[in-house]
């Protein structure tokens, strides 16, 4: 299959700060946290660096179950249909559809994405969408992958006006963009490949992040998980 090269991520003309302001704090056991996804009363935390997929109730920042991950480094798990799950592995260079059998998470089908890194995933409601980072001796370029539903690479976009991005969540419009560099999350309009503005995190080293349907719920590297209510 042809894999389309996209020119990458220009400004838009009204691009601007986003205002936004913290409507709840969860304190979450200390860990490498990456990639999130909302289920219910529940928050899902991946935990890189070898550690469990954590189910967080909400309310309470406890954690309730752990699954084990289908590689080393797990960097992001959203769901694909009813039973089973879309997962990214920073370690193992690999996107994989996985189920879960007796709290793990087992793969079914996987595409190496190497020499490049996954990192975050979010789902559009039609194709899949991938951050990569392929690491080299003149420095590391960053890629949005945009899939079908069964991995295969439909185009490849360069992001280069968002320095080390992590991950991301669909808001049914525009896609959010974490950074793990500058604590920031950035709105991007998929169709004309703008970035609309940005907003500022409060959890250090930002990494994972996630839509509700009204707020968008963060973490971060080490950090707890902030709700953010957008008020522009």
């Amino acid at each position: 299959m042809m894999v389309f090269a996209l020119s990458g991520f220009t400004r838009s003309k009204e691009y601007k700060e986003i205002n936004a302001k913290v409507v709840s704090h969860i304190k979450i056991p200390h860990w490498y946290h990456e990639g999130i996804y909302l289920f219910g009363n529940d928050i899902w935390v991946n935990n890189g660096e070898r550690g469990d997929t954590w189910v967080i109730n909400k309310s309470s920042g406890n954690v309730t179950r752990s699954i084990k991950s289908a590689g080393p480094f797990t960097e992001a798990v959203i769901p694909k249909d009813k039973d089973t799950f879309y997962a990214s592995d920073w370690d193992a260079e690999k996107v994989f559809i996985s189920d879960i059998e007796e709290n793990k998470m087992c793969a079914i089908t996987e595409k190496s994405v190497g020499p490049a890194h996954p990192a975050g995933v979010a789902w559009n409601g039609s194709n899949l969408f991938v951050i990569t980072w392929t690491r080299s001796m003149t420095g590391t370029k960053f890629h949005l992958l945009k899939m079908d539903p069964d991995l295969n690479i439909l185009s490849s976009e360069e992001i280069d006006k968002i320095l080390e991005p992590a991950h991301m969540a669909w808001d049914g419009k525009y896609m959010w963009i974490s950074c793990w560099f500058s604590k920031r999350i950035y709105k991007i309009d998929l169709e004309k490949s703008q970035i609309l503005g940005y907003m500022s995190s409060p959890a250090n080293r930002t990494t994972g992040i996630a839509w509700d349907g009204k707020d968008l719920w963060v973490t971060g590297t080490y950090d707890d998980l902030y709700k953010l209510e957008l008020v522009d």
